[in-house]
This record gives structure tokens, C-alpha cells and sequence, in this order.
């Protein structure tokens, strides 16, 4: 398995998030749904998925949460965070979707795709005992069972277009969208300009259409 990053900077990037998730909803009082979006839709997410030191080790779990504000706010929070020793849920979680994202290679985006962040937080009993592979196991199944639906099908479905309209919209022929769509055929091998044509329509990225 291919990691993000190398393993010595786990430990660092769990403390980071956990610490991040803990400020931005204990102590600036943002739900946890929407600060968890916030850090996705921030850009951040992607720099600390993908290893950047700045902050899986450079800066404080804090100081992202503030930076995560900033970005879609323009405004620098200035509430004090409160310490604590005892890893409750919400540090818990940011403490394990930092190993699992690590673990499992993929984004934090994806990962968000068939598992929120309250699934993980309810999560907390009795996996915060265990060790973090057992995690890995539950949330791999979820995957699993949620991957019956094609990327291709979800993104069209989240969009609202039905097939014909997608195939106006795109270019690829319905018929080849049904082929996709009930795996008859990969997408995975199918020409670039095809599948840049149902990205650039569904208005999302290539990667977002490829199955993990």
C-alpha cells in the first residue's frame, strides 16, 4: 500500500488535526459538519493530505483551525484554545481520520464520500481502544458496500442530470454511459478525451470520476 506520506510525520500530522478539529468546534462553537467542510473546501486538506510539513508538523493544531477560518472568512479567530489531556470524541477523530488518510493513500476529500465526519466521531466507542487497523477494517467495508454506485452515476446523480441530458451535455453517447455506469465497461480505460467530456459536464475533476 502506498502511503502519502513518509511515517514519520504521522504522529505529528494526528496531533495536528486532532488538535484542529478540537479548537475549531469546542472552542470557536463551529459544528462539526461544517467545520469539517470548511477545512475540505479551504485547500488545506489537500496540503495536509498530501504531506506538506507546514502543517502536518510546522504548525500547531490551532493555528490551522485559525488559517481554515481565515481562508473562507477573512477573519483571524482570536479565542484562546483550552487544553486538555483527555482525548474525547472530536480529538479523537481528527486523531484517526489523520492516520486513516495517511494509511489508506487517499484524500481527505474522498474519504468524505462514503464516510463523514460524524460516522467517524460515533465511531469513537469502541474503536478509540483499538488499535487504528481495526478503524481501517469498519471503514474499508463501509467503502466497499457503498461503492455498488459508480463515481460516474453518483456525480451525475448529485448534479441532477439523467442520462440523455448528460450525453447532450458531454457528447459521450447514452449508450456508453449505461456501459459505465453498470461497470460493462471500465472508465478507468477509456479515452482521455472521453472522460475529460463527462468531467468538464458533471463539473468536477477526472481524478473524481475514477474508481479508488
Amino acid at each position: 500500500m502506498i502511503h502519502s506520506y513518509d511515517e514519520l510525520y504521522v504522529a505529528k500530522a494526528q496531533t495536528a488535526l486532532a488538535q484542529m478539529l478540537r479548537y475549531g468546534v469546542e472552542d470557536l462553537q463551529i459544528d462539526l459538519t461544517e467545520f469539517w467542510n470548511m477545512f475540505l473546501i479551504s485547500g488545506i486538506a489537500d496540503l495536509f493530505g498530501k504531506g506538506d510539513n507546514r502543517f502536518i508538523a510546522g504548525k500547531s493544531g490551532v493555528e490551522t483551525a485559525r488559517e481554515v477560518v481565515w481562508r473562507l472568512t477573512g477573519e483571524w479567530p482570536q479565542q484562546e484554545p483550552t487544553y486538555s489531556l483527555d482525548k474525547d470524541p472530536i480529538y479523537w477523530t481528527g486523531w484517526i481520520l489523520a492516520w486513516y488518510q495517511w494509511y489508506s493513500g487517499q484524500s481527505f476529500q474522498r474519504i468524505s464520500e462514503y464516510l463523514t465526519v460524524e460516522q467517524v466521531r460515533d465511531m469513537y466507542t469502541p474503536y478509540h481502544e483499538m488499535d487504528p487497523l481495526h478503524f481501517a477494517d469498519a471503514a474499508d467495508a463501509i467503502r466497499r458496500q457503498k461503492q455498488t454506485t459508480t463515481r460516474l452515476r453518483m456525480y451525475r446523480d448529485r448534479i441532477g442530470l439523467s442520462q440523455s441530458e448528460l450525453a447532450k451535455e458531454s457528447g459521450v453517447s447514452v449508450r456508453m454511459i449505461q456501459h459505465y455506469e453498470q461497470r460493462q465497461k471500465d472508465l478507468g480505460k477509456a479515452q482521455v478525451k472521453t472522460v475529460w467530456q463527462l468531467a468538464r459536464a458533471l463539473k468536477c475533476s477526472v481524478e473524481d470520476l475514477m474508481e479508488f
